[in-house]
């Protein structure tokens, strides 16, 4: 009887978790965010676009304005990896972090820029808050903020 118990439990979560899976697979439109950098004296306004793909990969791609200097600056950033939900749960991998294009090409091809922005091999954890065809809240664990977003 215990055994089937833990059977009927694994089998159910499972099917959760894909059912989750399905609903998250797609592009999302996140909320914009702002880093303020006082001590450097400009700041970073940040938008991002990921993707979650059926395959089990996603490719996050945030566009970072550069504000604080005469003129505006940008450059966007491809991170990538695999995802998974379990137990209401966003798990994301991090796996490749590549720039894929910027407002000045040099700063493509800095290592300055790409450490900076860098965090490879991180798993980010967050907590499903509410997830349905065209919306997807979370809240990360480590910086303890939500976020939303809406599928495009």
């Amino acid at each position: 009887m215990r055994k089937l118990l833990v059977l009927f439990y694994i089998i159910t979560t499972s099917v959760y978790a894909s059912q989750k899976e399905s609903l998250a697979i797609g592009k999302w439109s996140c909320d914009p965010y702002t880093i303020n950098t006082v001590a450097e004296g400009f700041s970073l306004d940040v938008t991002h676009i990921v993707e979650y793909r059926s395959d089990g990969t996603s490719t996050d791609i945030h566009t970072f304005k550069i504000r604080g200097f005469e003129d505006t600056m940008w450059f966007k950033v491809a991170y990538s990896g695999p995802w998974k939900i379990e137990n209401n749960v966003l798990i994301e991998g991090l796996e490749s972090t590549l720039i894929i294009d910027a407002s000045i090409p040099e700063l493509m091809h800095s290592e300055e820029m790409l450490e900076a922005v860098s965090f490879e091999e991180k798993e980010f954890i967050s907590d499903i808050l509410d997830l349905t065809k065209s919306k997807f809240t979370t809240k990360d664990r480590e910086l303890d903020e939500s976020g939303t977003c809406i599928k495009v």
